[in-house]
Parts: structure tokens; C-alpha cells; sequence
């Protein structure tokens, strides 16, 4: 029989689940809910061994659940110069940031920053390559927009690339060029990822294990217990595992494998199951291969996500079409005949109808009982959009976050009309249609209570309201970041609330959300993260 290795009592439990609240859990020797309820019924199971720890009031929630952030890249970022504003307020800062690294660092060979936005800078314009040449021109510079759609790269950077007023844009992507057809250094989608290898050092797999081990840190102090690593190369589901062996990587992953690239270098032109890229030995409940990943469209923020109609001032510009919508099919029939779980980043209008599409066809030539397709973003809806969604039994994967990190940079992208038909996360429940909350980290800082003060008052840095009828309530937005999740992962019969049987991972909060005002959020604070029963952040009672 299973004792009880710690009770948590003397706490206002939000379980998420049929019994909504509750004063006391049990956990396990196994790391699994061995009962819930009142601080009677559970005190009552203590033994000899039990640790017996008192909340003294304080919230306990499932543990906050990301299913879609970017683990690598976010720990790669906490390595490089930060550029996101604030602090930066102009283009000189970024400059200056990029200087003092470099003098800190006489023996670099290549400068990155990360989370730019020029759309927070006085002119809203582009740094340029003959900008970043100010920093150096002896090593590759770059630095990576906030959206990950797109990077600025000074001349050496350029001339290492390839890439000149005679180079071609790639399939996806736009290589920005000056009134005389030469390079500005602005490279958008594809063209900014395109042939890193050239100016970056190889990432080994040890730079990833010790990527995931500074992002695990980072994402326990904001109470995320799961998450999901939204686009994962094939070749470091080895880093992961070997993360997870190192013990450096406590919080639960799953990771959406980059689907393009599983089928484009396939050599033997057999498909994959999701079961032959799992790796062997790897707790699958620690760590596990979950879902296809693609891409469809590129960003709001970027000028590049898939539109029917232009972008606000931008006549001819309806963004970027990763994929002809042929090839886009024949990514997702493959991945959907083979049994995946497909994830498919589509932010633009024109873009999720594309996708619903594929994904009908995909149901048409291959019924399967709920797939649980996803659509990644989902942002830019209509009513037919929101219809087929229900209909199609597709779950919608928003980011709250953006809102109140980009939201401003949406209305001048699509102006007023459109910018408030993003994101409709109240109309979207209304409808029945599967949803679930996430960040894109490190696109947005990641904190799982930010966004859910996001989706509550969908209010701008500038303060505007991207449309008031679209706020959820607290109650809604803690299940979005929780309870289904879970759902939107295949994994919850194992977390997502707070009932017997399931892991002991929680989140405890300083005050409850659901009895907190929005103006006084900042009063929540995460006070401890645990996994499996274990402390692995802050402190209990």
C-alpha cells in the first residue's frame, strides 16, 4: 500500500476539477495524488513518515501547463544580449547593448541579441545592416526579432550568407532591400534562418542540454510545471532526453517535432510514427515526442502572417505563405495518416482557412476518432473561421501574452477593425470550441499569471483595449493555463487538476486568483513550484 509522503493542508485549493475547491492533499511515495479534500479527511491518512506542511491560507492550483513555448531557443536567449523594450527605448541603446557585450567578450567570433522590436522604437523602422556594422565588422552581428519571423544582420553577417543584390528569396521568406535592390540586412521568415551554420557556432548537444537546464530554472520560477516545446529539430529530442537523464530538466516536456524537416530528409521516404521518434528509456510522463509541427504563415508583428486582405498601408502585402497550399496538404495527409497529433502555427485569416482545409481533406481520405488537431496562434478569426473550428473539432492554441506585450504593433499592422477581431478567446468559448492558453516564450516574457491578467482586461502597453467583449473571466483563463492543456496534449488522464491518481504538480500562489481584481493583480505572486511532490522552487507553508 502507498503512504503518504507529505501532506499540504491549511490551503484554499483550486483543483479544476469536479470538486472545485478543497483544503488538503496527500501525495504519494510515488509522486501521485493519493487523496483531496478536507484538512480532516486527509490529515487523517498521515503515518509516521509523513511530512506535514501547513499552506497557512495560501492558493494551490494545478500546476501552470505552457503547451507552447520555445525551451532551446529560450535558453539560448538567456545567454545572449537581451534587447526587448523595456529596457531599449531607441536604436542607439540597442547599439550600445551590443558594444558592451562585445567589449566584455574580446574573443567572440559571433554577437546575437534577442526579443528586438522595432515596432517599439521612436521611427517603428527597421535597424539595418549599415547600423550594426557600427558594432562590429570583424564578427557576425545579429539580432533576432521578438517573433522569431525575422532577424537584422550586419555586412560581414550578409556577405557570409550569401547573400547579395543578385540572391533570390527563398521559398517562405524576403530578403528586404534599399531603393538600389541591395540587402538592408532585414531578412524575413526563412531568409532569416536560412544557412545559420555559415555565421553561428554549432549548437552540440551539450549547448542544448545546458540550454534546457538555464530554461528549465527560468520557467519553475514562473510556476510552469509542463510544457511543450513548439518546434523541436528531430535531431535534439537526444538533447532532451539526455536533459532529462542529467536531471537538469525537471519540468514535464513534450515536444512537437519540426514536421518539414522529418519528411524532407527522410532517407528511406518511409513516414514516421509518433512511437519511433521517442526515445528509449525516457520516462514518458518526464518526457515524451507529441505532436507534428508546421508552419503556415509567419507574423503579425513582422508584416509576414498570411492575410486575405493587406496589411494596413501596405497595398500589396498580404504576408508570407510558408507553403504552396498543395505542399502544405501533403505535409499534414502524411502526418495525419500516420497517427500524428498535428500543430500547425497559422496566425493570419487566410492561413487558418488554408489549414482547416487541409485538415478536412486530411478527415476526408483518412477518418480518424478526434485526431486533436491544433491550430498554433489562431489569432486573425471571422464567424465562418470560428464555425469551421467547432465543426472540425480543432483546438485553438492562443497566447494572452501578445496582447499585452505586442498589441500595439497589431493595430497599426491591421488597424482598428481587425486588430480587435484577434484573439476572440470570449466568443471562442462561447462557441464551444477547444481552447487552451500558452506564451510562444521567449517571444513574450512567459508568466503564465500575466497572461491570464492579459486575456482578463486584453489591454495594450499603450493601454487600449483590443475589444472588451472578448475578456474571459479569471476562472476560464486559470483552466486555459491548467485543465486543458492537458487536453490539448493527450495527457489528462496524468495532470491538468488536482485529483487522486493524478501527478503531484502544483502551483502555489500568494493570494486566489479567481477573488483577486484585475487592478491588484500584481499582488499574485508565485510562491513555490512543485513536481512529482518535490519542492523544486520557493518554499511550502
Amino acid at each position: 500500500m502507498i503512504q503518504a509522503s507529505t501532506l499540504l493542508y491549511n490551503g484554499n485549493l483550486l483543483t479544476m476539477a469536479e470538486d472545485e475547491r478543497a483544503q488538503a492533499v496527500a501525495i504519494g511515495q510515488d509522486g501521485r495524488i493519493l487523496a483531496v479534500g478536507t484538512d480532516t479527511e486527509v490529515l487523517n491518512l498521515a503515518v509516521s513518515i509523513t511530512k506535514k506542511v501547513d499552506l497557512r491560507g495560501k492558493t494551490l492550483v494545478p500546476g501552470f501547463f505552457d503547451c507552447h513555448l520555445h525551451a532551446i531557443w529560450l535558453g539560448q536567449n538567456l545567454g545572449h544580449v537581451d534587447l526587448s523594450s523595456p529596457p531599449v527605448k531607441a536604436k542607439e541603446d540597442i547599439l550600445r547593448f551590443l558594444s558592451e557585450r562585445l567589449e566584455t567578450s574580446p574573443e567572440a567570433t559571433y554577437l546575437e541579441g534577442n526579443r528586438y522590436d522595432q515596432n517599439k522604437l521612436p521611427d517603428g523602422k527597421h535597424l539595418t545592416r549599415r547600423d550594426l556594422d557600427k558594432v562590429s565588422t570583424k564578427i557576425p552581428v545579429r539580432i533576432v526579432h521578438t517573433s522569431g519571423h525575422a532577424a537584422v544582420v550586419n555586412s560581414l553577417a550578409l556577405q557570409l550568407l550569401g547573400i547579395d543584390s543578385n540572391t533570390e528569396n527563398s521559398v517562405g521568406g524576403e530578403i528586404e532591400r534599399d531603393e538600389k535592390g541591395e540587402p538592408t540586412g532585414v531578412l524575413l521568415e526563412t531568409a532569416s534562418w536560412n544557412n545559420l551554420e555559415r555565421i553561428q557556432p554549432e549548437t552540440t548537444q551539450s549547448d542544448a542540454v545546458a540550454a534546457l537546464g538555464r530554461a528549465n530554472d527560468y520557467l519553475l520560477k514562473l510556476g510552469i510545471t509542463s510544457a511543450s516545446d513548439a518546434n523541436t529539430p528531430p535531431g535534439m529530442v537526444a538533447a532532451y532526453s539526455e536533459a532529462v537523464f542529467q536531471d537538469v530538466l525537471n519540468v514535464r516536456f513534450n515536444s512537437m517535432i519540426g514536421w518539414q524537416e522529418v519528411i524532407d530528409h527522410s532517407e528511406t521516404g518511409v513516414v514516421p510514427r509518433p512511437d519511433d521518434l521517442q526515445p528509449a528509456g525516457v520516462p514518458f510522463h518526464r518526457y515524451h515526442v507529441g505532436q507534428a509541427k508546421l508552419f503556415s504563415d509567419g507574423a503579425i508583428t513582422t508584416r509576414t502572417c498570411w492575410l486575405t486582405q493587406p496589411f494596413e498601408g501596405m497595398p500589396g502585402n498580404t504576408g508570407i505563405a510558408m507553403h504552396s497550399e498543395e505542399q502544405l496538404r501533403d505535409y499534414i495527409l502524411k502526418a495525419h495518416n500516420a497517427g500524428w497529433q498535428i500543430a500547425t502555427h497559422a496566425i493570419g485569416d487566410r492561413a487558418v482557412d488554408v489549414v482547416l482545409s487541409a485538415y478536412a481533406e486530411a478527415q476526408r481520405q483518412r477518418t480518424r476518432t478526434y485526431p486533436g488537431h491544433r491550430i498554433e496562434h489562431c489569432m486573425l478569426l471571422n464567424p465562418d473561421l470560428i464555425a469551421r473550428l467547432r465543426r472540425q473539432k480543432v483546438w485553438s492554441i492562443g497566447q494572452p501574452e501578445f496582447i499585452s506585450g505586442l498589441g500595439d504593433a497589431y493595430l497599426t499592422a491591421l488597424g482598428e477593425e481587425r486588430a480587435h477581431r484577434l484573439s476572440p478567446y470570449a466568443t471562442l468559448e462561447e462557441q464551444n470550441v477547444a481552447q487552451a492558453f500558452s506564451s510562444d516564450c521567449p517571444v513574450v516574457p512567459g508568466s503564465p499569471l500575466a497572461g491570464m491578467k492579459a486575456a482578463i482586461s486584453r489591454t495594450t502597453p499603450k493601454g487600449h483595449i483590443l475589444n472588451a467583449k472578448e475578456r474571459v473571466s479569471a476562472e476560464y483563463a486559470l483552466s486555459a493555463y491548467t485543465y486543458s492543456p492537458a487536453y490539448a496534449t493527450r495527457t489528462e488522464r496524468h495532470r491538468g487538476s488536482i485529483e487522486t491518481g493524478k501527478l503531484a504538480d502544483f502551483t502555489l500562489l500568494s493570494a486566489d486568483p479567481l477573488n483577486t481584481n484585475v487592478d491588484d493583480w500584481e499582488r499574485i505572486k508565485v510562491v513555490a513550484t512543485i513536481v512529482n511532490g518535490h519542492c523544486l522552487y520557493g518554499e511550502l507553508g
